[in-house]
């Protein structure tokens, strides 16, 4: 950036948002992985994957477009923010989908996911959930003028991410479904291009979030960012669920941030795709509320690191250093 319009740290006002929609999207992707267990079969795991994956990458928009916004707030021109968004590469989701050579599979064929796509699933989760590591540690007000370009960068890779991921599996459903089902279980009647943030909605959360004025006080985005921002002070990283999601993937993120994760052919090295899934169950694991067998779904392995992590989060959540 050529001005700096936007300062040295991410501003106070915009921190106590970034921790919900951070936890938000965990949700949506822990769903995503829920929904790829052999006992799933039979149950609509393409559909589901599409659903919730879809609302991950839209809630990952919604968040770039709050940051945005920001910047339009502060003078920054808005071919800048547009690059920062790297809008010129998004990868929209559409409803006409091509099918993947030699994956012509029938309804029947496709009752399990196969399981290259389950590693795919993974593979694309891991890549997703250190993304969003990198606005968290950002909301801890560390210094560094390139906030911005980072934190956008990151998310919009995160969109684009699920994109393809969803792309892929309704190409591999072309056969099998029309383009008015895929595109309803893609649900693009809710996708916004990254060409039209900041939106009004964003907009709306922005003033919700500084206390200002706003012409539509009753817009929902205005409303949920004043309760966010008249919240007492901390009480957005102690003692509620996004609290304990910001920590568990802010010591992801530390863990492996400035080292080369991924592979020569673009997929996370085994050793960070194994800690993205463990930190994930592990934050299933901590959530639960029901008296069944916890991650009964998972491998042996899975399950322990799973457990080995939400050990950790549980006893981080009641040490006053995180409060």
């Amino acid at each position: 950036m050529a001005r700096s319009v936007s300062g040295k740290v991410m501003p106070p006002h915009l921190r106590p948002a970034i921790p919900d929609e951070v936890a938000e999207i965990v949700g949506y992707l822990q769903e995503v992985l829920r929904y790829c267990a052999p006992d799933r079969a039979g149950h609509g795991w393409a559909r589901m994957c599409m659903y919730r994956a879809s609302d991950a990458m839209d809630a990952v928009g919604h968040l770039a477009g709050l940051i945005a916004a920001q910047l339009e707030r502060v003078g920054e021109d808005r071919a800048v923010i547009q690059h920062m968004l790297r809008a010129d590469q998004e990868c929209l989701r559409t409803a006409v989908a091509v099918p993947l050579t030699g994956e012509r599979g029938t309804e029947r064929d496709l009752r399990l996911m196969p399981e290259w796509l389950h590693l795919r699933v993974q593979g694309s989760v891991t890549r997703v959930v250190l993304r969003l590591s990198v606005p968290l540690r950002h909301c801890r007000g560390e210094p560094d003028r390139k906030w911005p370009v980072r934190c956008l960068f990151a998310l919009s890779e995160a969109m684009d991410e699920l994109g393809r991921l969803i792309g892929t599996i309704a190409a591999l459903h072309a056969n099998v479904m029309d383009q008015e089902m895929l595109g309803h279980y893609q649900h693009l009647f809710q996708q916004r291009s990254r060409t039209e943030l900041p939106g009004e909605d964003d907009r709306a959360q922005l003033a919700g979030l500084l206390g200002l004025p706003y012409e539509n006080p009753s817009s929902v985005w205005y409303f949920s960012a004043r309760a966010k921002a008249t919240r007492p002070a901390g009480s957005s990283w102690s003692g509620m669920p996004e609290a304990t999601v910001a920590m568990a993937l802010t010591m992801l993120g530390d863990a492996f941030h400035g080292q080369r994760w991924e592979r020569s052919d673009g997929n996370p090295q085994e050793y960070v795709r194994t800690a993205a899934l463990a930190c994930l169950h592990g934050l299933t694991a901590v959530g639960r509320d029901d008296e069944g067998p916890p991650l009964y779904w998972l491998s042996e392995d899975e399950r322990r690191s799973a457990l080995a992590v939400a050990a950790v989060l549980a006893g981080r959540t009641r040490d006053d250093r995180w409060r």
